[in-house]
């Protein structure tokens, strides 16, 4: 039995792998530009954002698939969709096949964020899923860092040898359909009523969290560059070495998790909120690159640690049935907030900023996390003591 949860643990990792795989070749943006002279800094950017936009529908509908079908058999039929979307522009000199490539991969994106969540929300359960959580924040910021970094080597050789990035999918795709048990869904079929899948309240407010939680996440992927240039504290290439001080502590931070919950319980999440302040108020405030690096190493910390705990209380605030919906639900709405902060955001930081709209919006999102941080405070403490009671009901 042991043996049998330790292969799944493995093929669930081999899937967070390529959870990040959307801004696998975020550092060759510029790069790809210059193939492309004819189109807008925007439009390059799109070949991220396209694929953001494709996970929001792609999430919902994994959620019912999986009420159908079993979860191995879609996630390796989403790493093969991220194979051919990833790799399939390596061979293409149109910029719109390019594009239309990049939503395929999307789609494998969303199936890949979907599937390891839900896979580990039920097979796994208590401390040992907080920990099983944890280490899939860690895989993602590995797979995130070998694909940036091999990424932006190879564009460097020839611009379209970035794609080739996403081949890690391979490794993925072995660890599947080794590890991963083919397990159809139950239904419960014997009362004759088709079984649908069910939200209750708490359900919807983790949704709603997750939502304004990467709204306020998303100022950091869009901004950094912009304040850095500002400030002018360095250039295009040290706003990207950010990602690896991101990396870096979104990979610590989740193979500490399941300490960091056993000790917080249910204030976990706050703590992560709290450390998204410290990360905003250290980059709005930053005077050299070392205090912007600083701060990225915070953001991944507050990214590893407040997620694991957002899956797996919304797989525990609905049935095991509607558990894979709920997920579905939660990461449709990370992707919503994601894709909306700039229009936002931006807005908000124009209309009350005196001086410098891009220092305006950490401190907009600094004041938004510090919010979040005691919404999560004063749940995770009701929470603390209603389990405490439950334990000892005598005291």
């Amino acid at each position: 039995m042991e043996n049998t949860k330790g292969k799944i643990k493995l093929g669930i990792y081999g899937i967070g792998l390529l959870m990040m795989g959307v801004i696998a070749i975020s550092s060759s943006l510029a790069t790809i530009g210059a193939r492309f002279p004819e189109l807008s800094q925007t439009m390059i950017q799109n070949l991220i954002s396209i694929s953001c936009i494709v996970i929001i529908p792609t999430t919902i509908v994994v959620g019912k698939l999986m009420q159908t079908f079993s979860k191995k058999n879609i996630v390796m039929a989403g790493i093969i969709i991220f194979i051919i979307g990833g790799v399939a522009p390596a061979f293409m000199t149109s910029f719109t096949a390019i594009l239309v490539m990049r939503a395929v991969l999307g789609i494998g994106v969303g199936v890949c964020q979907v599937v390891s969540t839900a896979i580990a929300v039920e097979e796994f359960s208590g401390t040992e899923q907080d920990k099983v959580q944890g280490t899939l924040q860690s895989s993602q910021m590995v797979g995130l860092a070998i694909m940036v970094f091999t990424g932006g080597k190879l564009a460097d050789i020839q611009w379209n040898y970035v794609f080739y990035v996403h081949l890690l999918a391979v490794l993925a795709l072995i660890l599947v359909a080794i590890m991963i048990p083919n397990t159809k869904p139950k239904k419960d079929t014997a009362s004759g009523v088709v079984q649908k899948a069910k939200f209750t309240s708490a359900t919807w407010g983790w949704i709603i969290f997750m939502f304004v939680l990467f709204i306020n996440f998303q100022i950091y992927n869009v901004s950094l560059s912009y304040l850095i240039a500002e400030k002018k504290l360095g250039t295009a290439a040290d706003a990207g070495l950010s990602v690896a001080f991101f990396a870096a502590g979104g990979f610590v931070m989740g193979l500490l998790y399941g300490k960091l919950a056993k000790i917080a319980r249910n204030c976990t999440t706050s703590v992560g909120c709290l450390m998204l302040v410290v990360s905003f108020v250290i980059i709005s405030s930053a005077s050299n690159l070392n205090m912007c690096y600083v701060g990225s190493i915070f953001f991944g910390m507050a990214i590893a640690s407040t997620l694991p705990g957002i899956f797996i209380n919304t797989g525990m605030s609905v049935d095991t049935f509607s558990a894979g919906m709920a997920i579905s639900a939660v990461t449709c709405a990370q992707n919503f907030g994601q894709f909306i902060c700039p229009f936002i955001v931006n807005p908000l930081s124009a209309a009350i900023s005196r001086g410098s709209n891009v220092i305006t919006c950490f401190i907009i999102g600094a004041l938004l996390a510090a919010i979040l941080t005691i919404i999560m405070l004063l749940w995770g403490i009701k929470k603390n003591k209603k389990i405490s009671l439950i334990k000892s009901p005598n005291l």
